[in-house]
């Protein structure tokens, strides 16, 4: 289990545990695989983005489950690229399980990514499942449209207040729970090699998704639309000066644009979310 630590990750790690797998946690730090609960069978101390510190990883391992990926919070201050953690690191770590004779490979990727070669987060996860569906090892493709938790940061810039209308209010998606994704991907251990889009139970519109963090941060202040021209001008100069930052605002700035619609193979709502996990507000 690869990206155990993250967020996605632990449910994952969760789910695997509560089927009564033997589960192996690779991760950079001790302390954070240490304090996964329950605790790992084994921790492997390496580094995806390095190749050498991968060697014999996947020794006397059936599958790979691999949630690698860079954070797309805005807070989060890595400066490593979509591509040397969401490609690259995953690449290495493949190239380790086919060393091994793994059985089956499942990866979490993104819903449409194939579509959007211009953006850095969606190439790189259309990069890696295009090598992973030729490598010879079975394998699973998971391909969320977005996860419960990265909405908790629109509902904390609510709360400040700083929450505005971009793009088409009228364009939909149908976000699905961690939780969910995770049982999905350990379902589908032992299953044919496949591609599965994972969407939640309601669609939302954007402005519906706006009310929602409002009402969930408890702002009831003015909600101004914000001009896609002073956007457009300032995305070349961000792009210069700010990469990462210029990165993570081009996918959610195509999430405005456009309807991300998957199979609803989950049932918990984001208004349930947000009782579940009270927000910090």
């Amino acid at each position: 289990m690869a990206g155990a630590t993250g967020n996605l990750g632990k449910h994952l790690f969760q789910e695997l545990k509560q089927q009564g797998y033997y589960v192996k946690v690779l991760a950079r730090s001790k302390e954070r695989a240490a304090a996964l609960s329950p605790a790992p069978d084994e921790i492997l101390i390496a580094d995806a983005s390095d190749q050498g510190s991968l060697k014999g990883v996947c020794a006397d391992v059936d599958v790979v489950i691999s949630a690698i990926g860079k954070s797309l919070s805005l807070k989060n201050k890595c400066t490593a690229t979509f591509r040397e953690i969401d490609f690259l690191a995953n690449l290495n770590l493949l190239g380790e399980a086919e060393k091994s004779a793994v059985s089956q490979f499942i990866y979490i990727s993104a819903f449409s990514a194939s579509q959007y070669p211009h953006l850095a987060y969606f190439k790189a996860h259309a990069d890696f499942s295009e090598a992973l569906k030729q490598s010879p090892i079975s394998k699973i493709i998971l391909e969320p449209t977005a996860l419960f938790a990265g909405f908790r940061e629109q509902v904390e810039l609510a709360s400040r207040g700083l929450i505005g209308y971009v793009g088409g209010p009228d364009r939909r998606v149908n976000p699905v729970y961690e939780g969910e994704v995770a049982k999905a991907a350990v379902a589908a251990i032992g299953l044919p090699s496949q591609v599965i889009p994972i969407g939640g139970k309601r669609v939302y519109t954007r402005s519906r998704l706006i009310r929602l963090y409002c009402k969930t941060a408890g702002y009831k202040g003015l909600v101004p639309t914000i001009p896609s021209f002073l956007i457009k001008a300032a995305m070349p100069l961000l792009k210069l000066v700010q990469r990462n930052l210029y990165d993570k605002l081009s996918f959610y700035l195509a999430l405005t644009k456009e309807d991300f619609l998957a199979p609803p193979l989950g049932v918990l709502t984001l208004e349930e979310y947000f009782e579940l996990e009270p927000q910090q507000v």
